[in-house]
């Protein structure tokens, strides 16, 4: 993963040391997801540098789907279809998603203990920016396909049926679901 945070780095830098133009940019969003295990909130926040039509940031959010959790990620996204204020872009995001460790619902299905493993984020989405003013504020709208893993291993401390048994279980989420997100850009 070392690699990969060291390969954008790079990236941002090789890109950034021909430009003339290279500002500051921050993506904030609101979002619901929809999926398999019903819908849920999130928030996003991604900084990073613009620079003609490409936008290159580390984002992390809190993503309450399913079990609580918290992406890591690096955001690439490229604006396309230019018209005066308004434009398409295309957005990618790869990361960790750290799970948000919560005790309360193992008391109910009887495990000792819990304990929950980061796992891989990603998504990808198509937006539309609607710029403001006559700075380089914008209103975003996106649609996307959101992917976050967790692994969750629980202890049985006592055993009813067999004693033979391995008292451990774990639990891996492949969490696939649909985002819908609204934003702010400046």
């Amino acid at each position: 993963m070392k690699l990969f945070f060291i390969s954008v780095f790079a990236f941002i830098s090789i890109c950034t040391s021909g430009q003339k133009k290279v500002n500051f940019s921050s993506q904030n969003y609101a979002g619901l997801l929809e999926g398999e295990h019903g819908s849920s909130l999130q928030l996003q926040t991604i900084n990073g540098a613009r620079f003609n039509s490409w936008f290159v940031g580390l984002g992390v959010g809190i993503d309450w789907y399913y079990r609580r959790s918290i992406p890591l990620f690096v955001s690439i996204n490229r604006d396309f279809l230019k018209k005066e204020k308004r434009s398409f872009f295309l957005s990618g995001n790869a990361g960790i998603n750290f799970p948000w460790q919560t005790d309360n619902y193992h008391n109910e299905w009887g495990y000792d203990e819990a304990k929950s493993y980061s796992g891989l984020y990603w998504s990808a989405g198509l937006g539309y920016k609607i710029g403001i003013g006559k700075d380089r504020d914008a209103l975003l709208i996106q649609v996307g396909y959101d992917y976050k893993h967790v692994t969750e291993k629980v202890n049985l401390s006592y055993m009813i049926f067999n004693p033979e048994t391995d008292p451990n279980d774990q639990f891996d989420y492949h969490l696939r679901r649909l985002s819908f997100k609204v934003g702010w850009s400046f």
